[in-house]
């Protein structure tokens, strides 16, 4: 076979840049520790080890989301803490206040120490994390879930959402726990109501929380709500402020509660329940009183403190104070298990966590273990082949230069 001077020019310099190649190739792999660097090296590795990769990326962000949920649910867990702690000395001042011995002086002295833990209750329900995000709003995260009114009394601005962080392809945490279902909306002793002014009101009108003076006649009321209406004053003679007390399911007066003369801060007594409206009302302004199975903690600290502040030593009072204390107790008892069974089930959430955490850790070391199998260079062999590859270079240099010389000119 005929070999032309070029082809064999073109063959010994493609034999020394293959060779030239391949030890570049090696270099780079021993000197960045890869086996594969590009998928041209290793196709099915390549496709393998970028799942891994994936992997081991989204495993990180879950790990971070444990951390996460892990800080959240252990500060709610401290907040929780905190408020059986209040609402265990509730309780002890429940019962004192309730000692016959004790005059209307007494029972103030005991009004004002609760009033400082409603205060420290309401910071609790008010807790923010680290990023400023209160713990107990819900979805509003951004705005304090327990404001206090003009009346003194705490009402809920949050809503009922629950927050989730996943912390596995199939796991998610919730996160916290709405002031709703916490402190709102918990199991009332008995049968109660809350009180409200209209939105649509135009004057100053005000009422405060009230109190069950006769249960029976409540009982017999109940469900049913009450709406109290203010009439112009030419409804009355001589004219002046007046209201009229009506049912809420049919608008019906109520029997001896029709255009009755208004006097601020004067007690309204009507279906076994007394309640103060202050104020100035206008025409057509509304107080509601509303049927209730619930009383919210806020509620049932704020009739207490009222109770106790303003119910004098006279059988009527003696009366309606003696069902204040016992229903407090009841309702400061319902609230006790209402905070116990989430502080169970942020018990439950933390071992979820720890238990993810640890299979993710496992998972993890394994993903690790064959990513590096398939990536990671294997010294001692990639060490050896570039001694060979690099003595193969040399032998390709050599051999070229020997038969570049080769003429046959040089031999005539």
């Amino acid at each position: 076979m005929r070999i032309a001077t070029l082809q064999s020019f073109n063959s010994g310099l493609n034999a020394i840049l293959d060779n030239q190649q391949a030890v570049n190739r090696t270099q780079q792999q021993v000197s960045s520790g890869r086996r594969v660097l590009t998928p041209a090296d290793d196709p099915i590795a390549s496709t393998k080890i970028l799942q891994l990769q994936q992997d081991l990326a989204q495993r990180d962000q879950y790990e971070r989301n444990m951390t996460a949920a892990e800080n959240r649910l252990k500060l709610e867990e401290a907040t929780l803490s905190s408020v059986t702690d209040n609402l265990t000395r509730l309780q002890e001042l429940t019962v004192s206040a309730g000692a016959g011995t004790l005059t209307t002086t007494d029972r103030q002295a005991i009004s004002a120490e609760i009033s400082q833990i409603q205060k420290g209750l309401v910071a609790l329900f008010n807790t923010r994390d680290p990023n400023g995000e209160y713990i107990f709003a819900g979805f509003k995260g951004g705005e304090a879930p327990f404001q206090q009114q003009d009346t003194g009394r705490y009402e809920f601005k949050g809503d009922e959402g629950q927050r989730y962080l996943a912390i596995g392809d199939t796991t998610r945490i919730a996160t916290g726990d709405s002031g709703k279902q916490l402190f709102t909306d918990v199991r009332s002793a008995k049968n109660t109501f809350t009180t409200e002014v209209s939105p649509k009101n135009t004057g100053s009108t005000q009422i405060n929380a009230g109190f069950v003076t006769d249960e029976d006649a409540y009982s017999e009321f109940y469900p049913d709500d009450i709406i109290v209406t203010f009439n112009p004053e030419s409804a009355i003679d001589p004219k002046g402020a007046n209201y009229t007390v009506r049912r809420a399911s049919d608008n019906r007066v109520i029997e001896g509660m029709s255009n009755q003369p208004y006097d601020t801060g004067a007690s309204l007594n009507v279906a076994g329940i007394s309640f103060n409206i202050s104020g100035l009302p206008e025409t057509g302004d509304q107080v509601l009183v509303k049927s209730s199975p619930k009383q919210s903690i806020t509620d049932t600290v704020f009739r207490l403190q009222q109770g106790l502040d303003s119910l004098q030593d006279n059988p009527q009072d003696s009366a309606t104070l003696a069902i204040l204390l016992e229903d407090t107790l009841t309702n400061l008892s319902f609230a006790q298990s209402s905070v116990s069974e989430v502080r169970s089930q942020l018990g439950a959430r933390l071992n979820v966590v720890e238990n993810a955490r640890n299979l993710s850790a496992d998972v993890k070391l394994v993903s690790q273990e064959v990513l590096s199998e398939l990536s990671d260079v294997d010294f001692a062999e990639a060490v050896s082949r570039l001694s060979l590859q690099t003595f193969l270079l040399e032998a390709a240099q050599q051999s070229y230069t020997t038969i570049s010389q080769l003429s046959l000119f040089n031999k005539l």
